[in-house]
């Protein structure tokens, strides 16, 4: 397979201009273009036309890409990179000009939303009312079941990327278990992870000269100086904890959950899909004010 640089991938919107009005340059792969072709159309509808995105792989390459961009090719841009662990350290770059900093860790956080998820299970069923199923859902429990346990996870992660450490972001499937025919989060494995986050934290604090004793009153500030600014509520929720990795993972199983299916979950590239075409995308209104004014 032919490998690109950053220059070369950049280029590469050149092609399509003829399809788009503005060049988007995100994150993300090759095979997330038919997602975002639906997730703009369904933020602007008609009056702006995106076919394609240019994903660049990583944020670094993104934010390269903005800094070295062609300003006198009469074209409009806008790059676009997650939020990510940074949002809770608040140490992302500042969204200006043509560059949006997403307010959530990733492009998918903003995909959970209780009328497209609701409407997905109605096709899904196929025999069922909205409403009854709406009920099914309940939306805000089944938010608030792992809200606490999972923004807890990501704060440690987040202090522990301040102080130096790359945590490898574990997958939600890593933390589940069986109760009552449902398949859920087993909150006693996220917190015996989140514990070995706490762990290496504490471990390069004392590495800084610092005694035990020391180490922990300094992780004490931080974890508290973060909790004035981030409730540990749902709307936290939904901003610093990866939906990639956790929520929608999560999501499939309780899909299953309501409309009684088996074992085989709904494909996460089709729930992507699907959500990005039918979600109610207040919470991106920030990138459409943004996109307009390009």
């Amino acid at each position: 397979m032919l490998k690109f640089g950053i220059d070369s991938l950049k280029s590469i919107s050149k092609f399509f201009s003829y399809r788009n009005d503005i060049d988007v340059f995100t994150e993300d792969k090759e095979a997330d273009k038919e997602f975002y072709k639906a997730l703009f159309k369904n933020l602007l509808g008609e009056k702006v036309i995106i076919n394609d995105i240019t994903p660049l792989g990583c944020k670094t390459n993104v934010l390269n890409a903005y800094r070295t961009q062609t300003k006198s090719d009469g074209r409009k841009k806008i790059f676009i990179v997650d939020g990510d662990l940074e949002i809770i350290n608040k140490n992302n770059p500042t969204s200006e000009k043509n560059l949006v900093v997403l307010d959530s860790y990733c492009i998918e956080n903003y995909l959970i939303e209780e009328e497209g998820i609701v409407h997905l299970l109605y096709y899904s069923s196929g025999t069922e009312s909205f409403e009854n199923l709406k009920k099914k859902l309940n939306f805000d429990k089944w938010l608030s079941y792992n809200a606490v346990t999972l923004t807890d996870l990501f704060v440690n992660l987040a202090i522990l990327r301040k102080l130096g450490g790359g945590p490898v972001l574990k997958n939600a499937h890593e933390f589940l278990h069986l109760s009552k025919k449902q398949t859920i989060l087993d909150k006693a494995k996220v917190k015996n992870y989140t514990q070995n986050v706490y762990g290496e934290i504490i471990a390069r604090l004392i590495t800084s000269d610092l005694t035990d004793i020391e180490a922990n009153k300094l992780y004490k500030e931080e974890y508290d100086y973060i909790k004035i600014s981030w409730n540990y509520n749902n709307d936290t929720y939904l901003k610093v904890v990866s939906a990639k990795n956790y929520i929608l993972p999560l999501l499939q199983f309780r899909i299953n959950h309501c409309i009684s299916k088996g074992k085989s979950l709904f494909p996460k590239s089709s729930l992507k899909l699907f959500l990005a075409s039918h979600a109610k995308l207040d919470r991106l209104d920030f990138l459409k004010e943004r996109i307009k004014r390009i």
